[in-house]
């Protein structure tokens, strides 16, 4: 499939990183990626020769890491990769808050996304991994979220374990396994309203764009569908007897 401008950009800085990893002996680490951008990346950095890498999220199953790069006779580790794991907490009793709204406020601060990592809302705030060098940053410009003010405090890497999101199984049957399809009814929506969220780049399949209708979708797909969450297909069950195909969708805010 055709690589969109910016994976290429990707691309270009993650070969830039390479030559100065070969040229000066010293470390690279990019920003954080999602998972398709780790693929991308990996697909070109095991044909390399002279370096070793490795990804780093901060926690266990982190979705957004950073890769790391280094010299062949250098160990990749956590302590090279520059991440830092901050949890906010404040008084959030008398509001609703959601991932959306500490990373809007995180952005609100001036800190670029690429410098962010998962956010994770706990009950009185969040955990957040993001670069080492914004930790002192959050540490004298309290997070302030609907109002509330959070205070920051630096974990150190495996003292907080996240646990697994929880999501709705939701049991459907579908004409096809086509990318409008699935989204129609993974999400509510009619086929009509999703063709044009489709071809105008909201929804991804496993953290890469698609702006093909007809892209079909497999088992354990994760299909984002941009402000509205994201759904897994966690099994596909056979048919019916009419044809249709019996699918368990799992459906995240």
């Amino acid at each position: 499939m055709k690589m969109t401008d910016e994976t290429l950009e990707f691309l270009t800085r993650l070969k830039d990183k390479v030559k100065l990893v070969l040229q000066r002996h010293k470390e690279q680490v990019t920003d954080f990626v999602d998972p398709y951008l780790k693929r991308v990346a990996e697909e070109y950095l095991k044909n390399q020769v002279g370096i070793n890498y490795a990804s780093f999220g901060g926690v266990e199953r982190a979705e957004r890491q950073r890769i790391l790069i280094c010299p062949e006779y250098l160990h990749p580790s956590v302590e090279l990769a520059g991440i830092s794991i901050i949890r906010l907490i404040g008084n959030l009793n008398y509001v609703s808050v959601s991932h959306r709204d500490y990373l809007g406020a995180l952005l609100g601060q001036g800190i670029k996304r690429e410098k962010v990592g998962d956010i994770y809302p706990v009950s009185d705030g969040c955990v957040v991994i993001l670069s080492r060098e914004l930790a002192d940053f959050l540490m004298v410009n309290p997070l302030k979220v609907k109002g509330v003010t959070l205070k920051a405090t630096e974990l150190q890497v495996g003292e907080w374990i996240p646990e697994k999101p929880e999501g709705k199984v939701v049991a459907v049957t579908l004409s096809s396994l086509r990318l409008d399809t699935v989204v129609a009814h993974g999400f509510g929506l009619s086929r009509t309203k999703v063709v044009g969220y489709i071809k105008g780049g909201k929804v991804k399949v496993n953290w890469q764009i698609i702006e093909d209708l007809d892209y079909k979708c497999a088992e354990n797909d994760v299909i984002s569908f941009r402000g509205k969450g994201r759904i897994l297909i966690s099994e596909i069950c056979g048919e019916t007897k009419k044809g249709r195909i019996k699918v368990n969708l799992v459906r995240y805010k």
